[in-house]
């Protein structure tokens, strides 16, 4: 038996996806509504809701990188949801290191298993969120990867992964 619901905000169900931390300058922002687009050229799409701080400072700067923390960044990335960045530093209120910036002068967060430095190519308004698509032109990859990488559920829910095997490859 199912529940049926007839919008996302009403809708009790988990979804877990990979949440991320975008950083465009200084300012951080928890993204979970992204994926790869493009395996060559590589090219990666973010979900930002227009009235977000964030999405001016997309269209301002057209850059910005994604930093995958690990599970363990969870409250932290919770928190960062919550708050303001055109009326708080959300970077000085995180507590992370900076490893450095992109040549766009967006973070880079030493705390990352792995951060995608994006330029961003097109545009594309749907609903209430603006999609933007961008190349991926350097990819950092943490010498000590966790394997834990952070899942959000919707309404304050994340995760990790339990169990990982690898498949075969089909011949």
């Amino acid at each position: 038996m199912f529940n049926i619901y007839d919008n996302l905000e009403n809708a009790t169900h988990s979804q877990p996806r990979v949440t991320t931390l975008l950083a465009c300058q200084d300012n951080l922002m928890p993204a979970s509504w992204h994926m790869p687009i493009s395996k060559s050229p590589f090219r990666y799409a973010i979900a930002v809701r227009e009235e977000n701080y964030t999405h001016n400072l997309l269209e301002k700067h057209q850059s910005f990188t994604l930093n995958f923390l690990t599970f363990e960044y969870y409250e932290l990335v919770n928190m960062m949801g919550k708050l303001h960045g055109d009326s708080e530093n959300k970077l000085a209120k995180s507590g992370l290191e900076i490893e450095g910036k992109d040549i766009n002068n967006n973070v880079l967060l030493s705390a990352s298993d792995f951060i995608y430095e994006c330029e961003v190519c097109d545009t594309y308004k749907n609903g209430d969120h603006t999609i933007f698509i961008a190349d991926v032109f350097k990819i950092h990859v943490n010498e000590k990867q966790s394997q834990k990488p952070m899942l959000f559920s919707g309404r304050g829910r994340y995760a990790t992964l339990g169990n990982t095997v690898t498949a075969n490859k089909r011949v």
